[in-house]
């Protein structure tokens, strides 16, 4: 159940992590965002789970989302989107012990609901940087390609949690592309 609850973790943290390296000049028109996005791909590399509590642990390794079918329907007026769907992220991780471990876990629209609280959220676009905000939360994500109706994007992770009296911090770098 731990590593369950570390992994939920690990996930939260990519999808609302803090910081974001405006290195691209990829330049996307509010207008082309607008639509139905399905995911084609997410990875995170180098991804470390710091855990503070209960137990000290320390977590490496690499993830990615496979059994795609997951959606990001961008709107305009006001500007929201909506996730739909569902998908598996499989995290692969070296424990401070270096045992290698795998792990699925199944993320959906319920999930996303108990975790976040809703499915919904605002976004904004300028220049190459998109923000979702909801909630308090705010996740900037930079864009850094762009080519017809495939936009792949990435954000840098170094977020804190605190999930079912575990404290944590996941650094790392999450890329999603994703399909008009």
């Amino acid at each position: 159940m731990k590593t369950k609850i570390l992994i939920t973790t690990l996930f939260i943290s990519i999808l609302y992590s803090c910081s974001v390296n405006n290195t691209s000049d990829v330049v996307v028109p509010a207008q082309d965002l607008v639509g139905i996005w399905n995911l084609t791909s997410i990875t995170m590399d180098d991804a470390v789970l710091s855990v503070t509590s209960p137990v000290i642990t320390t977590l490496t390794g690499t993830g990615f989302g496979k059994n795609l079918n997951a959606t990001m329907t961008f709107s305009e007026n006001p500007n929201q989107v909506v996730v739909d769907g569902n998908f598996v992220f499989q995290l692969t991780y070296r424990t401070a012990g270096g045992q290698e471990s795998t792990q699925d876990l199944q993320l959906d629209n319920v999930f996303f609901n108990d975790t976040f609280g809703f499915l919904t959220s605002t976004w904004a676009l300028n220049e190459n940087i998109l923000t979702l905000s909801e909630g308090g939360e705010q996740l900037n994500i930079n864009v850094i390609s762009y080519i017809g109706n495939v936009i792949t994007i990435e954000t840098n992770v170094n977020k804190s949690i605190s999930l079912d009296g575990v404290t944590s911090t996941v650094t790392g770098k999450a890329l999603l592309t994703i399909e008009k």
